[in-house]
């Protein structure tokens, strides 16, 4: 026995337990139960053993991992059959998932997290028989490389009958996906509401093809449904009716976020949302395309909330992008949007415009504190404004170019971003990387792991690879374009873009690439896998 067991065997329970509370719960468990009698005792407590998660998290990528097969073992062979029968929630990744569901019986089990799950997986242990019919909150990460298809209506034909047969007893439903560019789209949209049924759910979190697909959510397949958290990849005109929907009275918490922009806001979201009288809670992310007039605070009050009378909590993201404006419209400024969210009584607010030409503008309003873990299509007339919450970030514009001190406000308002993509295709009037804002301050992305850099203009490339101009210090994925890149490092050459490209394990080419690299190449890039 080492010198810190004996240490920790001499404190008092309060003092282990104060320590325990610091440590993951699967640490405690396995390497405490079974040591002795008093441990056995402190570590068989329901804070340790109620909920389980037999996968690491990566803190930066947020994304999950097979333990190490000596932890596995010793779950296996020793500790979940010492407590499975206390054992309420389990979140599993697909490597050891099934050897720990057939390992035992569970019955206190209602909660069941898969971290990815692949279509065989499915088609085993979703059945009628399975052990797991008892579960009432199921969370589940669909893994696309293990389906035959991708396609949104195969994963809605294949996938969502086969859980609601299965889970009879579902209460909550979470597709657990919520970024844009990993989604899975389900359709729903012609599945018969005698398949696709559920007399129990109360919350679902989908992310679904196409406008219909939403309307069927509401068409009374799912009578008890109170909180639903869609996301449209395609909000386009529907063949379903949109008024007279049969539970949309029932939500009190409806959370919409479009993936593309919307040309017919007014005509179809507009509608959907005064249907929900009884809403208490409301969240909106939207990209509208196509109106003469901005969505700020006087829109939201007179078109929207004045149909909510219960509603208490109102968060949004909107981004409004207008053309053939009147002159009087065209010249509204930031203050303008500002004062239309006077006595707004839900949040702080913050918006921008950005101006282009031929009465061209876009306006982003956006509730604060920020709440999103991603933002999208933030253009060059962003002013700063605080977002921790922020982890994924867009930025877009393909009027104006983004200068050096733009980059310096991203960073100090998204100062926890760890993925950013750039779409900009415009030169600055100064590119000799001698400007004075760039002499003053060198941008820092300190938790930056991810960055892709759209088109063929090697500015932004120059901005980000020049290390006395942006300080990436856990850089570890690039997008960019090859000749950019072959471009702004002289040939891998270069001193000053040595820095940021060190640690890069994943490097990406938008336009082509090049089967055999120099051994300039991968000196450059010696953590390459």
């Amino acid at each position: 026995m080492n010198h810190s067991m004996v240490g920790i065997m001499d404190l008092p329970n309060e003092m282990i337990i104060k320590i325990w509370n610091n440590l993951n719960n699967i640490d405690v468990l396995y390497s405490f139960l079974g040591v002795n009698k008093r441990f056995d005792r402190l570590a068989r407590s329901p804070v340790y053993i109620r909920s389980i998660q037999l996968t690491e998290k990566n803190s930066k990528t947020n994304r999950f991992y097979p333990l190490p097969d000596s932890i596995i073992d010793r779950y296996c062979s020793y500790i979940l059959p010492q407590i499975h029968q206390c054992i309420e929630c389990l979140i599993l990744e697909p490597f050891s998932m099934e050897r720990i569901l057939l390992l035992c019986v569970y019955p206190r089990l209602r909660k069941l997290s898969f971290t990815k799950i692949g279509e065989d997986f499915v088609f085993r242990h979703f059945t009628e028989k399975s052990p797991l019919i008892n579960i009432t909150h199921l969370s589940l990460t669909i893994d696309l490389k293990w389906f035959t298809s991708l396609s949104a209506i195969d994963l809605g034909e294949k996938l969502v009958p086969q859980i609601f047969r299965t889970f009879r007893n579902l209460i909550e439903l979470d597709f657990n996906e919520n970024s844009i560019e990993r989604r899975p789209l389900i359709s729903l949209y012609g599945l018969s509401s005698m398949i696709c049924y559920s007399s129990s759910l109360v919350n679902l979190s989908i992310n679904v093809k196409k406008f219909n697909d939403c309307l069927c959510l509401f068409d009374g397949r799912f009578p008890q449904l109170r909180k639903l958290y869609v996301g449209i990849q395609e909000i386009n005109a529907p063949s379903l009716p949109i008024e007279n929907l049969t539970t949309v009275l029932n939500l009190e918490y409806f959370s919409l976020s479009s993936y593309s922009d919307i040309n017919e806001y007014d005509s179809y979201i507009l509608p959907l949302i005064r249907q929900m009288k009884y809403l208490k809670e409301l969240t909106l992310y939207l990209v509208v395309n196509n109106r003469s007039t901005f969505i700020d605070g006087t829109h939201l009050k007179n078109e929207i909330l004045i149909y909510l009378p219960q509603i208490q909590i109102f968060i949004f993201n909107i981004k409004t992008h207008c053309k053939f404006m009147s002159n009087e419209m065209y010249i509204q400024s930031n203050n303008d949007i500002s004062r239309t969210f006077i006595n707004w009584q839900y949040s702080q607010v913050n918006s921008y415009i950005s101006h282009y030409p031929n009465n061209v503008a876009q306006c982003h309003i956006f509730s604060l504190p920020c709440s999103m873990t991603e933002i999208y299509n933030i253009s060059y007339g962003f002013q700063g404004v605080l977002c921790r919450n922020v982890q994924t970030l867009y930025l877009s514009d393909r009027v104006h170019p983004f200068r050096h001190e733009f980059f310096l406000r991203i960073a100090r308002a998204f100062p926890l971003i760890t993925h950013l993509t750039v779409l900009n295709n415009r030169f600055p009037n100064n590119v000799d990387g001698s400007s004075n804002d760039q002499l003053a301050s060198v941008v820092e992305f300190h938790h930056l792991i991810s960055l892709t850099i759209h088109f063929q203009r090697a500015h932004n490339v120059e901005q980000f690879l020049v290390d006395t101009n942006t300080y990436l210090p856990n850089l570890i994925d690039l997008t960019v374009s090859y000749d950019n890149l072959v471009t702004v490092t002289k040939n891998f050459k270069r001193d000053v873009t040595r820095r940021n490209c060190s640690k890069v394990q994943t490097l990406q080419f938008t336009i082509r690439t090049i089967a055999v690299h120099s051994k300039d190449f991968y000196l450059y890039f010696p953590c390459l896998k």
